[in-house]
């Protein structure tokens, strides 16, 4: 009676079969924006009320910023409001074209304009403070005529592909198809502080300014050149500090180029979806051939092989001598055959196979 046989259990059965389409290059870049300080279930949508307002970005210096309005009504200091608002208004109106690091941390801004009048929305003695009790009185005036800081900024730089890196792709399911796109970068889009930046630089100006009509003019006076050797290290501290200045002043002197931003549920996101995101014609796809074989591609994907001993790497036997050992063991097995020494023998060749399977060929 034939045993009965058990039927076999896959742990991991294949549940599904896609056919995988790499689509061609785009002329447009296609970034991913993470949000690492918001949660997936709040995303800046018009359904969250949070529909960006403005995006913009430095291809060149590579970073990207976006406006996000916020909701002045509830959990919202409305004094610091009007404070940071108007720090960067007047921070702007005086010529600032940015702040932060995407800007180079506009290092050229002139400084601030000194202003001979009073604006219709100073009290009488023009103090910041009574200007500030001023607009918190006219709230819902001063939000309208943008006094007020009433939206965030985030913004990020660009994570290009590099050598030996990850290749990110995007991928989109239509039926029992997947088609992954390049990701040409990634960037992580966190609050950018642009309000404290332009409280700084208002007072700082306000500063100088005083000190400046305080002081009497100075006269310049010719100073005297010194030229100095550095040695290594310190020449390559100065020509860090010289790539730093220098892509410091390209991302201040490269202008934002603007952006039209289409919310996730229109027909115009929908519609750049279907055609940039899937091959057009799958029928005339060309199809992929590995050059690579099946163990060449395993030890491109996993760790290099290292012999923790340190030894250097040893050959392998050879047929011959591997049938050499086998026989030399089966003859060991004969009666007799452990007396014969020499080392021609059977016990010879035994330890002879035994010496180069442990040293080597």
């Amino acid at each position: 009676m034939a045993p009965a046989r058990l039927p076999v259990v896959d742990d991991d059965p294949v549940t599904a079969e896609y056919d995988v389409f790499i689509t061609p290059d785009l002329e447009e870049q296609i970034y991913l924006l993470q949000c690492p300080n918001r949660g997936y279930k709040q995303p800046y949508s018009e359904a969250a009320f949070q529909k960006p307002l403005d995006m913009r970005i430095k291809p060149k210096a590579g970073f990207i910023e976006m406006d996000v309005p916020m909701h002045v009504w509830a959990n919202f200091d409305k004094k610091k409001g009007v404070e940071w608002g108007e720090a960067m208004r007047k921070a702007k109106d005086d010529g600032s074209s940015g702040f932060g690091l995407a800007a180079g941390f506009d290092g050229g801004a002139p400084p601030l304009k000194r202003s001979g009048r009073a604006t219709a929305d100073q009290n009488e003695d023009g103090s910041p403070e009574a200007d500030v009790e001023h607009l918190l009185r006219r709230f819902d005036d001063a939000n309208d005529k943008g006094h007020v800081m009433n939206k965030q900024t985030l913004g990020g730089q660009i994570l290009k592909d590099e050598a030996r890196k990850p290749i990110y792709m995007l991928g989109a399911f239509r039926g029992k198809e997947l088609h992954l796109t390049k990701v040409d970068g990634i960037v992580q889009m966190r609050p950018q502080f642009h309000h404290i930046d332009a409280l700084t630089r208002v007072d700082r100006a306000t500063t100088r300014r005083e000190r400046e009509a305080a002081e009497p003019p100075r006269t310049t006076e010719p100073r005297a050149v010194h030229q100095t050797i550095k040695s290594t290290t310190e020449g390559d501290a100065s020509n860090n500090q010289e790539n730093a200045a220098a892509f410091l002043r390209a991302a201040h002197e490269e202008p934002w180029t603007k952006m039209k931003y289409h919310d996730e549920d229109t027909d115009a996101a929908y519609a750049a979806y279907h055609e940039r995101l899937f091959v057009a014609d799958i029928e005339a796809a060309p199809k992929l051939k590995s050059s690579m074989t099946n163990e060449q591609y395993l030890d491109a994907i996993s760790a290099p092989r290292v012999d923790p001993s340190g030894r250097s790497k040893k050959k392998p036997l050879t047929k011959k001598q591997m049938a050499a050992i086998d026989l030399a063991e089966d003859e060991s097995d004969v009666p007799g055959a452990e007396q014969a020494g020499p080392a021609g023998t059977a016990e010879g060749q035994a330890e002879a196979g035994a010496e180069q399977r442990d040293h080597g060929a």
